[in-house]
């Protein structure tokens, strides 16, 4: 369930204590204002303590200070940031790697969205991408695509036609599939380019230009690191005003509110946040938040 502090000052504690005068299992505090996914505390609890929750991390609160919101709830699954706002989403990308999915408990665990792989670089399309998107579908998942990018120039010669090449490749592989409802994705993590930050900002700016109706009717974002994209960018581009950003970043205790953006973006709209995930039997996969709503 998803829980908000309601008093001005909370203490974290690595279980629950046998007094509240027990110092000894505070290991932090948490402010007004504060939330998280959590469960209840069950089994044999002095009835003077109240009630008590755990969040993902381990970490315990006391009852009487946190607030249960009316927001959305994740069932059965409790591998989530803390921090998490009420509109939150909880989706999956996926591709040919994903051997074993577990369809109904992505529905279990509250999932809403699946992005699928549907091409990388040119000439290499994701072979699985009919089947997961059809399935997602009869799932009632809301989908998108994305197209795994090599910035170079052996696709053309120059940086103008190989852009546009893969652009149209990409296109080329979604002709047939199931009518995207989130944004297509360029998928930025190959750092075997030879490219310039100028060089570089050329071709994916050529690239989203190339792409057109009806493949952009929902608009285009760009996946990738904070790391990378600081790297690879041109210093002051303006990428960032022209699509939103899907980050990647996996800390050992995801928090919403340490999320930072890279050069160019006042924020972010996706994160995904863990990259071997575990949901029922599926095999490790992605687990993402989508916190923008203008997305679905």
């Amino acid at each position: 369930m998803l829980l908000q502090v309601s008093v001005n000052r909370l203490n974290r504690r690595s279980r629950v204590p046998e007094s509240f005068s027990d110092k000894s299992t505070v290991i932090g505090v948490v402010e007004l204002g504060f939330k998280f996914e959590g469960e209840q505390v069950v089994g044999t609890i002095d009835p003077a303590l109240g009630e008590w929750y755990k969040d993902a991390t381990g970490s315990f609160y006391w009852g009487g200070g946190l607030l249960k919101l009316p927001g959305r709830v994740i069932s059965n699954f409790k591998d989530l940031p803390i921090n998490l706002p009420s509109n939150f989403r909880l989706g999956i990308d996926i591709s040919h790697h994903n051997t074993r999915l577990d369809w109904q408990a992505f529905k279990n665990a509250g999932c809403e969205f699946v992005f699928i792989k549907v091409s990388d670089g040119v000439g290499t399309p994701d072979t699985q991408a009919p089947l997961h998107a059809q399935t997602a579908l009869q799932q009632n998942f809301r989908i998108g695509y994305y197209h795994f990018c090599h910035a170079d120039m052996k696709s053309g010669g120059t940086i103008e036609k190989d852009a546009q090449n893969e652009a149209k490749d990409a296109m080329s592989r979604m002709q047939g599939l199931p009518m995207a409802d989130l944004p297509f994705v360029l998928d930025l993590e190959d750092d075997n380019t030879p490219l310039s930050p100028k060089q570089y900002t050329d071709w994916v700016k050529t690239f989203i230009a190339t792409m057109t109706l009806p493949f952009t009717r929902k608009g285009i974002m760009i996946y990738s690191r904070k790391e990378f994209l600081d790297r690879r960018l041109e210093s002051g581009h303006d990428l960032g005003q022209q699509v939103k950003l899907w980050i990647s970043r996996y800390p050992e205790h995801p928090d919403m509110n340490n999320v930072p953006s890279p050069a160019g973006w006042n924020d972010w709209s996706i994160w995904q946040y863990k990259d071997k995930g575990i949901i029922g039997t599926s095999s490790p996969l992605d687990l993402n938040i989508m916190k923008d709503s203008t997305l679905f």
